[in-house]
This record gives structure tokens, C-alpha cells and sequence, in this order.
């Protein structure tokens, strides 16, 4: 889970999905109010890990599979994803440079 680099605190899952949301740069601490961006490397990842989707829908295709039990897997590999964000994430108090 990330804490901020200003308080030191942890933030819950439930903290973390809420703020994941935001299209704005910077993400509020929920415990200091103080405004933390998240780290080069850790939108990388993150970039990585949400090409999964994309990647599966890319396979179905290559081997025409449309079967209803590849939508059942297509969700579970988005809740997965979306689940393991907040594990992802790493807070830094400046915004850093991607490349």
C-alpha cells in the first residue's frame, strides 16, 4: 500500500481505490491533506499492468474465441488488475518525470 512520503502514513485499500480515480495530477493524503503524486516507475507498472486487458481481448480474437467463458475471464482479469493497483502504487511529494 503506498504511505506518504509527508506523514508517513499508510493508506488502506479502500483509501487508495478512491484516490486511484482522479484524473488530477496530484492525489490528497487522506490523513494529511497534503498533495502527493505518484512515481515515475509506479505509473509505469501501472501503464503495464492495464495493457493486460487489451492484450487478452487481442488473443480472443487471434483465435476466434468468443465463447461467453472468455467475457467470465475477461472480468476477472480486470477485477484482478484493478485489485492489485493500490499495491502498485508509490507516492513521492514532487511529480516526477515519466521518462
Amino acid at each position: 500500500m503506498p504511505v506518504c512520503k509527508s506523514c508517513k502514513e499508510e493508506w488502506t485499500w479502500g483509501e487508495t481505490m478512491k484516490k486511484s480515480f482522479t484524473l488530477a495530477a496530484g492525489i490528497t493524503c487522506p490523513h494529511c491533506e497534503k498533495k502527493q503524486y505518484l512515481t515515475a516507475s509506479s505509473r509505469k507498472k501501472s501503464s503495464l499492468s492495464i495493457f493486460l486487458i487489451p492484450l487478452v481481448m487481442l488473443i480472443s480474437l487471434l483465435f476466434d474465441n468468443s465463447s461467453p467463458l472468455f467475457l467470465f475471464f475477461l472480468i476477472g482479469i480486470g477485477a484482478l488488475v484493478m485489485s492489485i493497483q493500490p499495491f502498485i502504487m508509490e507516492l513521492s511529494n514532487e511529480e516526477e518525470q515519466l521518462w
